[in-house]
């Protein structure tokens, strides 16, 4: 149970050698540790591709990982738009041979 006086989780990570605190939003501290790292190494490809500016490696690094996320959670509606059709489909077929008795 929460509780608003509970003391939060706070997960230390590291990107480009700035020491960061995350407040763990449901995530556990390995998954947040490894979500940093895969945010550093899309930055140094980034300044490997010739862009220095951190702040502007930072914001692409985020658009790319928000962008990922929301594409993936447009497929996993497509999928349950799927099988709520073949779901109907079933429905109906149970229905019709039920009619036919």
């Amino acid at each position: 149970m929460y509780n608003e006086n509970m003391a939060k989780d706070i997960v230390q990570v590291e990107i480009k050698h700035i020491p960061l605190e995350i407040e763990d939003s449901g995530l556990g501290g390995v998954e947040l540790t490894e979500l940093a790292a895969q945010v550093e190494n899309y930055m140094n490809q980034l300044q490997e591709d010739g862009l220095i500016d951190t702040l502007k490696q930072a914001l692409r690094a985020a658009l790319y990982f928000a962008g990922q996320a929301y594409l993936k959670n447009q497929n996993e509606g497509g999928k349950r738009q799927e099988e709520l059709n073949r779901l109907d489909e079933l429905i109906l077929k149970l229905k019709s041979a039920q009619e036919s008795k």
